[in-house]
């Protein structure tokens, strides 16, 4: 056989099971591309279900308040830790004696230690308050339900803490009442929507910009009425899942979502890990966390609840601790390092800031090879082959400044 036709049939084969691969995992490599790279290292601390709950919240927020505020990144800011906010609770006495659902709000005498120490923290610009929601669940499904267990907590004295929900029934966006979930109705959804936006402007004095779903259960539906109530922002785990499947975990998952995504007038960061001490990932874990983000140019957003702070006190000062030595250690690896909010993180994205962003196509190529190297199963298949080869050889020759190729920009 002529060896021109084998090899140019050897390079179509190639071809063929590397062109195969893009078009099985084009969404997964669409993500990859289109997320920005950023110049320098970014370090966003979220944490969960702050607001109306256990009074232990205040003391909690103080101290946290305390670590924050001992460190400075490259621009001289201290750390701000973004808290998603759940505005209300039930009223267990005033339910037992009308049988119907009544709230408690964030701003009742109850919580104002809470909502004071929230407030001290947003004026020392460590704390960057988000919404989280009106309720961390839908109140009807709790009041329907038939489970003694469920309605002992909406009924209870003290302000209930939502982490003793079943799981499935701390979803605020689907009717969770059966499994698998039912879609809540659109009327009910822009009301609930509107009410949560207005509640939070009224007791914070500005609207929210930002929304974290609870349990990041939601739909299409529900941004619609958040963006049309002045929402810029949704936060996600990479996904949006949009409803409890039979089995009462989140499914119909829609995705993938990165950050600087957008849909209409809302667009989206993507959470990247965790910083929970409490459940064992801890600093260690959490700066390994910012190594990869960092390799790969995203900023490294972690996500946390409150729940390592609230509870035990040797949970919460080890919790504290670690918090202290995260702070310690990303800014001594990385003095370039700066710290921001995530309604910040979100504006630099949306305005595509050119002092923020990597333009040059052949600059970005270092981070979109590291991004690879994670994807899972199209990287062990591009290793197989070859092509992974040939992308690192690539890589290696961009990251050590070597010539562009005349179409990379």
């Amino acid at each position: 056989m002529n060896p021109g036709l084998v090899i140019g049939l050897v390079l179509l084969l190639w071809l063929a099971a590397n062109g195969l691969i893009v078009l099985a995992y084009r969404r997964t490599l669409g993500a990859i591309w289109r997320e920005p790279v950023l110049r320098r290292p970014v370090l966003v601390l979220e944490s969960d279900d702050w607001g109306v709950g256990p009074p232990a919240q205040a003391a909690a927020l103080h101290d946290i308040a305390e670590v924050l505020g001992r460190h400075r990144d490259a621009d001289a800011r201290a750390p701000v830790m973004s808290l998603a906010l759940v505005l209300a609770l039930p009223d267990g006495q005033a339910i037992r004696r009308t049988g119907q659902y009544r709230r408690l709000l964030l701003d009742d005498r109850r919580f104002a230690d809470v909502l004071g120490a929230l407030r001290s923290g947003i004026a020392q610009g460590v704390f960057a308050p988000q919404l989280h929601g009106l309720e961390h669940f839908w109140p009807d499904t709790l009041m329907t339900s038939s489970d003694p267990d469920v309605k002992a907590w909406l009924r209870q004295d003290q302000p209930a803490a939502t982490e003793q929900l079943p799981a499935h029934l701390q979803s605020r966006w689907v009717d969770a009442s059966v499994l698998p979930s039912r879609p809540l109705d659109p009327a009910a959804i822009a009301a609930a929507a509107t009410a949560e936006v207005q509640t939070y402007r009224r007791i914070l004095s500005v609207p929210p910009k930002v929304v974290v779903p609870p349990t990041f259960v939601w739909t299409l539906e529900v941004e619609r009425a958040w963006a049309a109530s002045g929402v810029e922002c949704v936060v996600t785990p990479g996904w949006r899942f949009t409803r409890r499947d039979a089995q009462g975990l989140p499914g119909g998952d829609e995705g993938p979502i990165v950050n600087a995504d957008r849909s209409g007038a809302i667009g989206y960061l993507a959470r990247c890990d965790y910083f929970e001490p409490a459940r064992g990932r801890d600093a260690a874990y959490a700066l390994a966390a910012l190594e990869r983000a960092v390799a790969q140019g995203r900023p490294c957003v972690l996500e946390n609840h409150r729940d390592n702070f609230i509870n035990d006190a040797a949970v919460r000062q080890r919790s504290l601790d670690e918090l202290d030595r995260l702070l310690r250690d990303a800014s001594a690896r990385h003095p370039d390092l700066r710290f921001m909010s995530s309604l910040e993180l979100h504006r630099l994205l949306r305005d595509r800031s050119a002092d923020w962003l990597v333009a040059s196509r052949w600059r970005r190529l270092p981070a979109l090879w590291q991004r690879f190297r994670r994807a899972g199963r199209p990287c062990r298949l591009a290793w197989l082959t070859g092509a992974a080869l040939l992308g690192a050889a690539v890589a290696r020759l961009a990251k050590a400044g070597g010539q562009a190729p005349a179409f990379a920009g």
